[in-house]
């Protein structure tokens, strides 16, 4: 039987009291329904008011430290009313935060006065027509009452009329006459008349009976029914008006933040830089080189004394120098190199997300080191520089003194061995290479390139593998590679080899013991696989976005861990990111 066709008074017989209570029990659930979308408005509306002191006590701080921001605590110039481009996007954040909290406001509103209040409407109906049912019904189950009593009442009267007639049939049986004849005759009349309206009564009751249990019984159960379908159908409308009323509202909510991310695309890093360099800019110029002072009391030059005994210490101190600069020279030109690397993988790396700061850390670390090393070959190059030049032609070769020995008799060992005699340190000239390695060459480091190196784990090769895609590497056994992340449980390890840095299958790659190679490559993501549903359809705005349709079942890519508010997922192919808020896991 279809669902259509279904019947409560086909179905199920004699069952009024049954049906009206749970009748009774749909309407009062209504109650419930009004009562949340009641309590849910007040929580909209405690929402928007919290929401809107939020923004105004923000927008005072804004006020204060405008300028600040914008340019500085002392600028050159002051910038008026102008703001930087950060403080142009945090005014609009707070202007759309605002019109955000008005529409929750009037969402609270709609709540109230097209679900709540029309709930409360459609309840009183339902009631005031259940009880006009259960008021034919109880005139149903009066009359058949009735009835009943009616049947009893004439076969009560039949047995008296039977028990009449018998009374006067022995009379006169006992004592025949005329009289008791005509007596007994009027006396079976009056039963027989008896019984006929007991009969009839009978065959009366019946009827109704048949009436009752089949045709009115099942007629009000039936309007019962249709009471409660309607009933049904409205709530659906109901609570489809509810979904209409906050789709709406989240509507104008989300083209409120979709003008914050036009704002947002207009906020170039390097705006607030520039109009802080437009309001800080001064005249400048170098501070002047330091430059010999003489005595106030012994006149002099500033010239190197290049006479002995001062030559010999010069010689001392070139010789230190030299030594120095070469081992300073090597370790410049390693942490140049290193600095190198490391700002051309952050520059190729064009996702920007909150785990910026390891590879600018990273930076950074290799940049200090750099500076001190760097810093110190300069110092002893200058050393050389200044001690070469003032001494002109001089012999500059340093012979470092050997301490003599006493002999276990005390007497002098008066020669140097031949050991001893070659064991002289000569110095030789060093030209200057500040070009390749001087700080001025910092602004070349930050856009070197070079290849990629890592201080990581390494891993060994255990079988050939091909990359499939643009984030994969080859590898080929034996291969050494140097382990950039480690395996986090996808099957994957991201390394750098011979065919530069991607990621290769974890079974591939020596661990403790080597492991027969699966059949195929793992998929990515296999082992735990993360499903999405889009609640709302999103139309990418970029290459690196991806459309979705509500109720699309999504592959999750990389969560939103970084509080970005962005997922990046996979459709029929396509990679992409969208609103973290768009979908829910599944």
């Amino acid at each position: 039987m279809s669902l259509d066709q279904l019947s409560i008074g086909n179905e199920l017989k004699d069952s009024y009291k049954a049906t009206s209570t749970w009748i009774k029990n749909g309407i009062n659930f209504l109650g419930d329904i009004d009562e949340f979308y009641r309590e849910r408005a007040v929580i909209e509306k405690e929402y928007s008011t919290k929401l809107k002191e939020l923004t105004k006590r923000f927008f005072e701080k804004k006020a204060k430290i405008s300028s600040n921001l914008s340019v500085g605590d002392e600028p050159q110039i002051t910038p008026g009313s102008l703001e930087s481009a950060s403080l142009v996007l945090w005014n609009d954040v707070l202007t759309q935060t605002e019109a955000i909290a008005d529409e929750k406001a009037n969402f609270s509103r709609e709540l109230q006065s097209k679900i709540s209040d029309n709930l409360v409407s459609l309840k009183g109906k339902c009631e005031r027509i259940e009880r006009q049912i259960g008021s034919i019904n109880e005139y149903l189950t009066t009359e058949k009452k009735s009835v009943e009593d009616e049947v009893a009442k004439a076969k009560k009267h039949y047995d008296s009329l039977c028990q009449s007639t018998e009374t006067a049939r022995d009379k006169n049986q006992k004592s025949p006459s005329d009289k008791h004849t005509r007596k007994l005759a009027d006396r079976e009349v009056e039963m027989n008349n008896g019984k006929n309206a007991y009969l009839i009564k009978i065959n009366m009751a019946n009827r109704l009976k048949d009436k009752y249990y089949y045709q009115d019984v099942p007629e009000i159960l039936d309007y019962l029914q249709e009471l409660n379908e309607d009933r049904v159908a409205l709530m659906n409308k109901l609570l489809k008006n509810a979904n209409i009323v906050e789709r709406n509202s989240l509507d104008k909510v989300k083209e409120k933040l979709h003008l914050i991310d036009n704002t947002i695309d207009q906020n170039n890093p390097k705006l607030d830089i520039a109009m802080f360099i437009k309001h800080n800019a001064v005249d400048w110029a170098e501070p002047q080189d330091f430059y010999f002072i003489p005595c106030s009391f012994w006149h002099d030059d500033e010239s190197l004394i290049i006479k002995e005994p001062e030559l010999t210490e010069l010689k001392k101190r070139l010789n230190i120098a030299t030594n120095e600069y070469s081992k300073f020279e090597q370790s410049s030109l390693d942490m140049k190199q290193s600095l190198e690397e490391s700002t051309a993988k952050r520059k190729t790396d064009e996702s920007i997300t909150l785990k910026f700061d390891s590879g600018l850390q990273n930076s950074l670390t290799l940049l200090s080191k750099f500076i001190k090393e760097d810093t110190n070959r300069v110092k002893n190059e200058v050393e050389i520089e200044i001690i070469q030049n003032f001494a002109g032609d001089k012999d500059l070769s340093y012979v470092a003194p050997v301490a003599q020995k006493k002999s276990r008799f005390g007497f002098l060992k008066g020669k140097k061995t031949e050991h001893e005699q070659n064991d002289a340190h000569s110095v030789h000239t060093v030209k200057s290479q500040t070009s390749s390695i001087l700080p001025s060459g910092i602004f070349n480091l930050r856009s070197g390139k070079g290849k990629e190196s890592s201080n990581g784990p390494t891993a060994k090769a255990l079988y050939a593998y091909a990359a499939t895609s643009a984030d994969e590497t080859g590898m080929h056994p034996g291969d050494e590679l140097s382990v950039v992340e480690e395996d986090d449980g996808s099957g994957w390890t991201l390394v750098t080899g011979p065919q530069g840095q991607g990621l290769v299958p974890t079974s591939y790659l020596e661990v403790k013991a080597a492991k027969k190679p699966p059949p195929v490559a793992p998929k990515r993501g296999a082992k735990r696989v993360q499903y999405l549903e889009a609640l709302y359809d999103y139309t990418a705005d970029g290459e690196d976005e991806l459309s979705i349709r509500a109720g699309d079942r999504i592959i999750l890519v990389e969560d939103d861990t970084d509080g970005s508010g962005w997922t990046e997922g996979e459709l029929n192919g396509e990679k992409g990111m969208f609103p973290t808020s768009y979908v829910k896991k599944v």
